[in-house]
């Protein structure tokens, strides 16, 4: 009766800290450090999988050492893929099980028995609560339940802190939709607008650089207009009207490329290396159903670009066309560039 009662009592001071934060780290940190001492372990960690989906990373660790937080990446481990399916994972003998990748800082470390815990967000395993005892131990039916009730709650306050952050960023993407637009539609000087989209879009999306590659009339060829963010040597690495997503943008889809330094969509894998670019957004700049450009967003770091960033990227190349078209016309009747 006693130990259900300090279940409860984590239970609710959990959920109470779901309700009153919006940053999941908090509850992690909460749980890592209450739940050794509830279930009578050594120490605890959690780990999510990243944007791929396919590798494990650290949020929260308690009572383990840095030295056994950093032996590698356990996401080859066999319990790692039934957790990952949503079982729970007894190892009861962490010292000579096969299953377990270190075996050595497992030794070193002095853990005994390890259980994993799935932790589902929206029908989904995203993670996987661990608890290390340095004693040989196994677990009740009761604490399983416990245990995988907790890990239900650290899916919700990520899921809770996803919503809240990606209604924060569509308010301030819609924001800076109204500010662009209003100084796009300020002049008529072409630079100033290409240069306005180029150097306005890092700054609001966190990007490392962007580019706006124009088609000629003429040969139907994409030339290079504006760019911000990238060294002169990669802007020069040579034409980009041979790339496949060059090809699917042409024909009015926004194309994602998560790594550019290995992506079919791409062909200068080297110079992406180089120049330390790792993911693109590009969308098309398009006049009434017609496409007259390129916009380029590219990243230093990988980035799975959601929803709410194509979206708005597909908005500012819109409002771009028609700025652009807009300049283009008015120089071709003879107006005064600047003039607004």
């Amino acid at each position: 009766m006693e130990k259900n009662k300090t279940f409860l009592d984590l239970f609710i001071e959990v959920t109470r800290t779901i309700t009153s934060s919006l940053d999941p780290d908090e509850v992690f940190k909460l749980i890592v450090n209450q739940v050794p001492h509830i279930v009578g372990v050594d120490a605890s960690t959690i780990r999510l999988l990243d944007g791929s989906g396919r590798k494990l990373v650290l949020r929260a660790a308690g009572g383990v050492s840095e030295a056994y937080l950093n032996r590698g990446p356990i996401d080859a481990e066999e319990p790692i893929f039934k957790a990952l399916k949503g079982e729970p994972i007894c190892i009861e003998d962490a010292e000579r099980d096969p299953r377990i990748q270190y075996p050595e800082a497992t030794r070193e470390e002095g853990i005994k028995s390890i259980l994993l815990v799935p932790i589902p967000i929206r029908g989904r395993i995203n993670g996987i609560l661990r608890l290390l005892s340095k004693t040989p131990r196994s677990y009740s039916q009761d604490e399983v339940l416990f245990l995988a009730a907790l890990g239900e709650q650290c899916g919700i306050a990520i899921e809770n802190a996803r919503i809240f952050r990606e209604q924060e960023i569509q308010l301030n993407y819609f924001k800076a939709i109204h500010e662009i637009g209003k100084m796009m539609n300020s002049t008529y000087d072409l630079d100033r607008i290409l240069e306005l989209i180029v150097t306005r879009l890092p700054v609001v999306m966190n990007l490392k650089g962007a580019t706006i590659r124009l088609i000629d009339d003429h040969e139907g060829k994409l030339e290079l207009k504006a760019a911000y963010g990238l060294s002169q040597s990669y802007l020069e690495r040579g034409p980009l009207d041979e790339e496949l997503a060059t090809y699917y943008v042409k024909e009015g889809e926004p194309v994602v490329i998560p790594d550019a330094k290995v992506d079919f969509h791409t062909i200068y894998h080297k110079e992406a290396e180089t120049e330390g670019v790792s993911s693109v957004l590009a969308v098309p700049i398009s006049v009434q159903d017609e496409i007259i450009g390129i916009l380029r967003l590219l990243t230093g770091e990988v980035r799975y670009f959601s929803h709410a960033d194509v979206n708005f990227a597909m908005a500012v190349a819109e409002q771009s066309g028609i700025a652009i078209q807009r300049a283009i016309d008015h120089a071709r009747l003879g107006g005064s560039a600047g003039a607004s």
